[in-house]
């Protein structure tokens, strides 16, 4: 029979290994394969269509923004950017990279969100059907990412998907802010 302190002794050991394990496996996050996670989203996006996108269409690609900090992008936006581009383009779709404004939409006198007219205009001078927008945030163990196809000419969302990417070594810089560098000293 175990005594009372061989009892407690036990129980101690197992709960500090279950603390280190936990810990341990925290450290230890891998990331996720940027490249396919992105073209899987839009492999969805497409698939989810609610109106008509013909394959050949010209689709603008505007930069993810940072839901922190909206007039923000950071490497994660710009890369997940460039690589929604490339998989529409894969697709089938004309792609067009804008630096559209980061607050993309604005309300109109209603209260209803709208394309601005200067942006609507300038979409419309280059053709483009659809533009594709999305954000992203940063957590603890994960990048949370949400993106919208919309339909120019009606403004509406016709197909949106959100996926997570796991915070591992790649996603941690390239969600980091860039340092600015030191003053130089005469």
């Amino acid at each position: 029979m175990v005594n009372k302190k061989t009892m407690v002794l036990m129980l101690l050991a197992l709960i500090m290994l279950s603390g280190c394990s936990r810990g341990f496996r925290a450290s230890e996050v891998k990331d996720d394969d940027l490249v396919e996670v992105s073209y899987e989203a839009v492999d969805r996006l497409i698939l989810d269509l609610r109106e008509p996108l013909p394959r050949g269409s010209l689709v603008v690609i505007n930069s993810l923004v940072n839901v922190g900090e909206l007039e923000q992008t950071l490497a994660f936006g710009r890369i997940v950017s460039d690589q929604i581009s490339s998989a529409f383009h894969r697709s089938g779709y004309r792609v067009m990279g804008m630096e559209l404004p980061t607050e993309i939409f604005a309300k109109n006198e209603a209260g209803i969100l709208q394309l601005p007219d200067k942006t609507k205009e300038a979409l419309n001078n280059v053709g483009a059907k659809a533009v594709i927008i999305g954000s992203f945030a940063p957590g603890y163990n994960n990048v949370y990412v949400s993106l919208r196809v919309v339909d120019i000419a009606s403004q509406n969302v016709i197909s949106s998907t959100d996926y997570s990417v796991s915070m591992g070594p790649d996603a941690k810089v390239l969600v980091k802010k860039p340092q600015p560098p030191a003053p130089v000293k005469p």
